[in-house]
């Protein structure tokens, strides 16, 4: 949770409220009345005489979540954002004088009805198995970006078109089978093709997104490499990507121990790595087994781009500051964060 102290207005702070590294925000009038010549006053914290909160995360209507604590929870006010506004707010500029391929003009149209229908939903559609979850807010931008990089053919096959939808909308990989068979009835019905079966599809496709496989590998730079790929239809496009300051190592996936599926995932990390995406959203080629070549991937991954592979230990528990900073003792036994 992310408290903002503003110097305006009385103070709305009454209580207390505990942090992650086991201090305390206390109010200013409790704090003075500590002793200060005990350590124990280090595990609390002075709030703003005139604190207020001024921007909070947390779940509201009709999202799960958990509550406010109660000195916070009528001290806040909720704003609703339109599923679609957002959409539409984060979409890249669309000028007319661009001529869109009809794969992103008809797969926005799904995705605007998938959202459109989601806001008229009836209570029931919530524990619905055949509803359609809504898209990511960025389901928009990421679409439109990778058609502006690499623009699609006028076809997919069924296995890009079930690759693509999955990277834009990653949490349909644990979505049930009806909820696929649904979309790919409006992929059929708006004339985009069959979606293939992501649990059981032919994973031998030696090509990335939309078709893509790449072919080069050249530094520009300390920081930047220059990256060829070839599309299904022969169309060639050259991109620069960040790139680490360690040596190269030679682009040669013609050996025997490459398979198309290690190809295909490859050349799908490199895209993402061109467009700024992270690579944890590339789908795996077989959702339902438990391993993809995963650590394999990563380190030739990151010896094409001249990156040092460090390797963070993951468990269900987990949570996103773990990885990035580790628990600190101090003197007197209490905790804190540092950066790792």
């Amino acid at each position: 949770m992310d408290l903002i102290a503003t110097p305006r207005h009385s103070s709305v702070f009454i209580g207390h409220r505990n942090l992650d590294d086991g201090t305390h925000i206390i109010h200013p009038h409790r704090y003075e009345l500590l002793d200060k010549s005990a350590h124990k006053h280090k595990l609390f914290i002075p709030a703003h005489k005139n604190f207020r909160v001024v921007a909070i995360a947390a779940p509201v209507p009709p999202y799960p979540g958990y509550p406010l604590d109660p000195p916070f929870r009528s001290r806040f006010q909720a704003r609703f954002v339109d599923p679609v506004g957002s959409l539409t707010a984060l979409e890249n500029p669309h000028t007319p004088e661009r001529e869109w391929p009809s794969v992103y003009i008809k797969l926005r149209e799904i995705i605007l009805s998938v959202q459109f229908a989601s806001e008229v939903a009836t209570p029931l559609g919530a524990i619905s198995k055949s509803t359609l979850p809504q898209f990511p807010q960025t389901a928009l931008a990421k679409l439109s970006t990778l058609c502006t990089m690499f623009p699609p053919p006028k076809m997919l096959s069924p296995n890009q078109l079930a690759v693509l939808v999955l990277t834009i909308h990653p949490v349909l990989v644990y979505a049930p089978f009806v909820t696929w068979a649904l979309l790919s009835r409006q992929a059929e019905e708006a004339g985009i093709g069959n979606l293939g079966n992501p649990h059981l599809d032919n994973p031998e496709d030696a090509t990335g997104l939309l078709g893509y496989s790449a072919t080069v590998i050249e530094r520009v730079d300390v920081k930047t490499v220059k990256i060829t790929f070839v599309g299904s239809d022969g169309v060639q496009i050259i991109v620069q990507a960040p790139a680490g300051p360690r040596q190269l190592q030679s682009f040669n996936l013609d050996s025997t121990f490459a398979s198309p599926r290690f190809k295909g995932l490859l050349s799908a990390f490199l895209q993402a790595h061109a467009l700024g995406w992270d690579i944890s959203y590339i789908p795996p080629a077989l959702p339902s087994t438990a391993s993809c070549s995963t650590s394999t991937l990563i380190t030739a991954f990151a010896s094409l781009l001249g990156y040092e592979v460090e390797t963070i230990h993951m468990y269900k528990e987990l949570g996103g500051r773990e990885m990035v900073m580790r628990r600190k003792i101090e003197s007197d036994g209490s905790t804190t964060w540092e950066p790792r």
